[in-house]
């Protein structure tokens, strides 16, 4: 006697809201015109309040806080001085960041908490209640940040946090660039060592859609229903509109309208319900838990 199907669920989340009033734009019309679910707020960036009154606006959507301990102005004194430049603005890569942690654990670690901190202070002084926490340039899945992250957590009540891991079945995916390929599976090796260390912060099998960041299109989203396995898994996404993102602080321009409009494609929409995968957020699954 076969049983019921499993269940199949995806979270689809826009990182970066905050990070330009086209950005905002781009990630609202994605949510109500199309599949996005889930957002991620950038606190520090110049949009960040805009941002969060537009998120206030959209009560179906989930809202989490995206940490930013490399980029924009910082929030806190101590990331001001350890962090930024002599104009108080962060421009790191993750790979200095690690560099920096290494070097000098003590007082990047305590700069990387005080601004971690103030984020999510900004977030719940703006009315929002984060639905989980990532972390931009993918910070957290090294084990110091993760344990700061978790302690955040803990103490502000934010129940989840991404889960790296990416996985992708076999099928017609479009080709991702090389780099992100690599990244994509540090990242998922890293993912599986925290899986291991903290499992009650998670609550999907993973995250697709970092090997393919920058060329999320139709094509990907409507595999990615035919795909996605039993259980829950986010899909990170970065819609929005140029007007004001600076080519010196990101490489997706361009694209961003190309993953806005494919997300708000109809036929994604209707792959998605044909195969009978549920959206969701992270503040639904907190619910049922």
């Amino acid at each position: 006697m076969n049983g019921a199907p499993a269940e199949r669920r995806v979270i689809v989340n826009a990182d970066d809201l905050g990070w330009t009033d086209g950005v905002n734009a781009g990630i609202a019309r994605a949510h109500r015109e199309g599949i996005v679910t889930s957002a991620t707020l950038a606190a520090n960036m110049p949009a960040a309040a805009a941002g969060a009154e537009e998120a206030a606006a959209m009560p179906d959507l989930g809202v989490g806080v995206h940490l930013n301990a490399c980029q924009g102005p910082a929030l806190s004194a101590r990331a001001r001085e350890v962090l930024a430049g002599p104009d108080g603005v962060m421009n790191l890569t993750a790979g200095q960041v690690i560099r920096r942690r290494l070097l000098r654990p003590r007082a990047t670690l305590s700069a990387i908490e005080a601004e971690f901190d103030a984020q999510i202070a900004f977030c719940l002084d703006h009315g929002l209640k984060p639905t989980h926490a990532d972390t931009h340039r993918h910070l957290h899945a090294w084990g110091s940040i993760f344990r700061l992250v978790a302690d955040l957590c803990r103490r502000y009540d934010i129940p989840f946090i991404r889960r790296h891991g990416e996985r992708l079945p076999t099928g017609r995916w479009p080709v991702p660039e090389r780099r992100q390929q690599r990244v994509a599976r540090v990242l998922t090796w890293l993912g599986a060592r925290r899986q291991r260390q903290a499992p009650e912060w998670f609550a999907t099998e993973g995250t697709w859609g970092v090997a393919h960041t920058g060329r999320i299109d139709e094509a990907f989203l409507i595999e990615a229903s035919r795909r996605l396995p039993a259980g829950t898994v986010e899909i990170m996404v970065h819609p929005g509109l140029s007007d004001g993102l600076d080519p010196r602080q990101t490489r997706l321009i361009a694209t961003r309208r190309t993953e806005l409009e494919a997300l708000c494609d109809p036929a994604v929409a209707r792959a998605l319900d044909k195969a009978g995968v549920e959206r969701t957020h992270y503040g639904r699954l907190a619910e049922q838990r």
